[in-house]
């Protein structure tokens, strides 16, 4: 069998691009809303996106810039300090698609998706009214990569809200993953779907026991 060996340094920037969005799949979305000190209202999906720590919670997005300047979602987040992240599920893919449209600072992309927006309890930024997890998060850390026009803003910030549907959670403690149904996101326009779960008992945990 034959392996192709691939350096960074011997290749450009486009297709470094190609070989993370290909290597590092699948990947959860972060569907993230945010404001501006103005009130403009900015909602944009990023799967450049994971965990950082579990206690205190911690999520970290990561957001290329425009040339010198800085994404709405980033110069927002800076600006107010709060804004929601937002788990994609089946049946919210197109309106996820529509709002990773270029659209101008003063475009509402929930009204341009037909999306409910509704108010937030602790963060400025509303939030979707029917997804069934948003995370408020409050700004903590900003470390900046790159140079020239080839930055990425990774944007750390601290859950201090969940609101969770009712529906898929078990026991009011776990967020069941085959009721929630994540989408997930591939290379290219690809996605893919939670439909097939499957389990894996982990060696030193009994049958039955679940995470805690």
């Amino acid at each position: 069998m034959n392996f192709r060996k691939i350096d960074p340094a011997d290749i450009d920037r486009r297709q470094l691009y190609r070989l993370m969005v290909g290597s590092v799949v699948p990947r959860p979305i972060a569907w993230v809303s945010t404001i501006s000190k103005e009130g403009d209202v900015n909602l944009a999906p990023f799967s450049f996106f994971t965990c950082v720590s579990h206690s205190p919670p911690m999520l970290s997005i990561s957001v290329g810039t425009k040339g010198q300047a800085q994404k709405h979602t980033t110069r927002n987040i800076l600006e107010t300090q709060g804004y929601v992240i937002h788990v994609v599920v089946n049946g919210m893919e197109e309106e996820m698609n529509i709002c990773a449209g270029n659209f101008p600072p003063e475009v509402n992309e929930f009204e341009e998706a037909g999306l409910e927006a509704i108010p937030s309890d602790l963060v400025p930024a509303p939030r979707i009214a029917n997804a069934p997890v948003a995370m408020e998060c409050q700004f903590r850390n900003l470390i900046t990569t790159g140079e020239g026009d080839e930055k990425t803003n990774l944007v750390i910030g601290e859950v201090i809200r969940w609101h969770i549907r009712e529906d898929v959670m078990v026991e009011d403690k776990y967020i069941d993953p085959v009721l929630l149904q994540p989408v997930g996101r591939l290379a290219g326009n690809h996605y893919c779907r939670t439909q097939d779960v499957f389990e894996l008992q982990r060696p030193d945990r009994k049958p039955g026991q679940l995470a805690s």
